[in-house]
């Protein structure tokens, strides 16, 4: 059902997998939620991965992620989840509908036709909030439940990621449709756990040791946060204060040494205070990473990961990728490319992924994951690799890593690179408009023609902002081609 990058899973030592097992049931035992998660929703949860026969509910609701409200179109982010449908499947969220996205998708594409559900969102969440509002829009459930019984195939959900929301929709829909319903997701607790920048810096100081680790502090408030950054900043130049469950670099604020030393420790504490109400953050939120960071960075690498469920084997690693960042807002997520590193230090980064993987995989993740690091030094030979957070869930990279497995079998066979674009002057143009004056370079699978394909369009009319994947003959081709495709378009349709 996933379009998997064909790889070959590669071997942990038996002592080596015996002390990762160990370190789950460590983490597991501390905290009685994971045993719980796994008692309540025992029934959801695989025990294998699904055939290529199931009818599945692909929904992106990414609502437990904090300090997102800044984000141009967030509110129709959640239609990326069509780029993961395939015929006959079901996409759900509250945006609209996007006319001329069935046609794309089914011709361009050759992905298949998905059917749409709408539901209303519900009172108090976030618009964007999709298994909420299915909970609470009983003409949604009863659409839902009407394919579940009409369909002899097993119906399983394939979240973006496993907030709690998820899995009580799928105890939901089991219940009143007296059919089994899966789903496709670490359990509520680890995927919490996994997406907190706090924990996953002990976990990864627990598997690979201190030194691939973020050396990070927890702050509870303005005072304390302060205070750690006026005593970090005696032997680091650069620090970091993030939002501990926020993603994209949207919860993360950098800081240099004078910045934090020509303050008074009352304008210091103002600063702070200051920050954290600008992000959102709240007494009483998950407490604040204060972290010292690398002086001298080579790069920003990536590891994907699809972790199967545990009785599959080993997790597989898909591959390392460079990260790009807004130019003007150097910790914000804009696109990803195959990474350009040199082989020997991809495969470092790559085997040491793995191993977290795999201890998650122990503690019951189950699913897309991806690990983010830094390479620092003065040069990649001899470079350190620190991991800085866990992305347990779909992603940047992700997404159209696996669009361009669907498209060729393997996204190692084509150079590709993916951005976004985002431009007021597209606020208000339809999809099919678009679609429209691409036509001569949009990539056909029918023909084999064309170099462009897009994606996340519910935020092209309100937002003007897509993401775009451009092929070429080298890497080198097909990111000059992402410069090429904003000229075209802003000629055509600006």
């Amino acid at each position: 059902m996933i379009a998997l990058t064909p790889v070959q899973p590669l071997p942990i030592g038996a002592e080596e997998d015996g002390r990762l097992r160990a370190i789950a049931r460590e983490l597991s035992a501390r905290d009685k939620r994971f045993a719980s998660d796994r008692e309540t929703y025992r029934a959801q949860f695989p025990g294998t991965s699904p055939d290529t026969d199931v009818l599945t509910l692909h929904v992106d609701d990414f609502s437990i992620i904090t300090n997102l409200r800044g984000i141009a179109g967030i509110d129709h982010y959640p239609s990326r989840a069509f780029v993961r449908a395939r015929e006959g499947d079901l996409v759900a969220g509250t945006f609209p509908d996007i006319p001329g996205y069935g046609d794309y998708l089914a011709g361009h594409l050759g992905f298949g036709r998905p059917s749409y559900v709408r539901a209303a969102p519900a009172p108090g969440t976030d618009t964007y909030a999709g298994f909420e509002a299915l909970l609470a829009d009983e003409q949604a459930q009863h659409q839902i439940e009407a394919r579940i019984r009409q369909s002899d195939r097993d119906f399983w959900i394939h979240p973006y990621m496993g907030l709690e929301a998820a899995w009580r929709l799928g105890r939901r829909l089991a219940d009143r449709s007296e059919r089994t319903v899966r789903v496709l997701a670490p359990l509520p607790t680890v995927t919490a756990q996994v997406n907190n920048k706090l924990w996953f810096t002990e976990v990864v100081a627990a598997v690979l040791g201190r030194e691939s680790a973020l050396e990070s502090h927890a702050g509870s408030s303005a005072k304390e946060i302060a205070a750690l950054l006026r005593q970090f900043s005696k032997s680091s130049a650069r620090l970091a204060v993030k939002l501990a469950d926020s993603a994209s670099g949207m919860g993360t604020g950098f800081f240099q040494r004078d910045q934090i030393q020509a303050r008074s420790t009352e304008s210091l504490q103002a600063f702070v205070a200051d920050w954290l109400r600008q992000h959102g953050w709240n007494t009483g939120a998950p407490p604040i990473s204060v972290e010292r960071w690398e002086p001298n960075l080579l790069g920003s690498p990536s590891i994907q990961l699809w972790i199967p469920p545990l009785a599959e084997g080993m997790p597989l690693l898909e591959g390392v990728f460079d990260q790009i960042f807004y130019p003007d807002q150097e910790h914000v997520f804009q696109g990803s490319v195959p990474s350009c590193l040199p082989e020997p230090l991809r495969d470092r980064i790559g085997k040491a992924g793995l191993r977290i993987g795999r201890m998650f995989q122990h503690l019951g993740y189950l699913g897309r994951c991806s690990f983010d690091t830094i390479v620092g030094g003065v040069d990649v030979t001899d470079a350190t690799v620190t991991f800085t957070e866990c992305n347990g869930r779909w992603g940047g990279a992700s997404t159209p890593m696996t669009m361009m497995n669907r498209l060729f079998g393997d996204y190692r066979r084509r150079p590709y690179f993916a951005r976004v674009l985002h431009d007021r002057a597209l606020e208000g143009v339809s999809l099919e408009r678009l679609l429209a004056a691409l036509d001569d370079i949009l990539f056909d699978i029918r023909t084999g023609d064309g170099w462009a394909i897009v994606f996340n369009v519910g935020c092209l009319q309100p937002a003007g902002k897509i993401d775009v994947i451009t092929l070429g003959d080298t890497q080198e081709a097909a990111e000059r081609r992402q410069e090429e495709f904003r000229e075209i378009v802003m000629t055509r349709l600006s």
